[in-house]
């Protein structure tokens, strides 16, 4: 049972939605998913309960807020689990990313993300002699732009690279259709181009980061 957490300790990365994201590939290809929402405005858990008929059945929501982390994630039974984290850094989110099987940090192009990336990472390597395990991780570019890199973001991507820092070669563009879930219920997989413009290249998107990190979690998973 892989557990991918999602963590930042700054907020409008991306990082909600790209838990989301993820967990919306996963149950389209017919692998059921536990989402824990974590984070204290619960987003996800609203949108569940606001759509209540218009989510995937093979999709589970639960709410976990402060110690309940934990519990909710050694409780689910789904093959794969995700955790949207709070956007901080405290003991709840420390334990969150302690059950990692994979730490996913979402950034902006920007230096100040880059240096909150680095207080998630030095986060992870505490957590990692407190349970005396690796946890693997990666970061990844949230809410980029669909056509080109600024000079900015290259910058920082170089720098990351630089610090040995390993990072997904996915990102997740700035896309309506990755929010409009939020508004219209369901997922990325039922709008409609009436709807959001060009969902086709949203799902194409999509399915690219969900593969890779698939292919990491194997990967990862495989050294132990």
């Amino acid at each position: 049972m892989p557990v991918i957490v999602f963590a930042s300790s700054k907020g409008g990365v991306g990082k909600t939605t790209s838990a989301f994201t993820l967990a919306s590939v996963l149950v389209a290809n017919n692998a059921p998913t536990t989402l824990v929402d974590a984070d204290p405005n619960l987003p996800i858990q609203k949108w569940a309960e606001r759509f209540p008929t218009n989510r995937p059945s093979t999709l589970s929501v639960v709410p976990a807020l402060g110690s309940d982390v934990a519990d909710a994630v050694d409780t689910a039974k789904d093959p794969f689990v995700i955790v949207d984290l709070e956007g901080s850094r405290n003991v709840e989110v420390s334990v969150g990313l302690g059950r990692a099987d994979l730490a996913l940090i979402p950034m902006k192009g920007s230096q100040l993300d880059a240096d909150e990336a680095t207080n998630i990472i030095k986060l992870i390597k505490r957590q990692e002699t407190v349970f005396r395990r690796r946890i693997p991780f990666r970061v990844f570019f949230a809410q980029t732009s669909p056509v080109i890199a600024d000079k900015g973001m290259r910058d920082i991507q170089a720098q990351l690279e630089d610090a040995g820092i390993p990072m997904l070669k996915s990102s997740i563009v700035e896309r309506a259709a990755f929010k409009a879930p939020f508004r219209l219920g369901g997922t990325i997989y039922d709008l409609s181009p009436k709807e959001v413009r060009n969902p086709a290249s949203a799902i194409e998107n999509a399915e690219h980061f969900a593969t890779e990190v698939r292919d990491v979690l194997r990967e990862e998973m495989g050294k132990h």
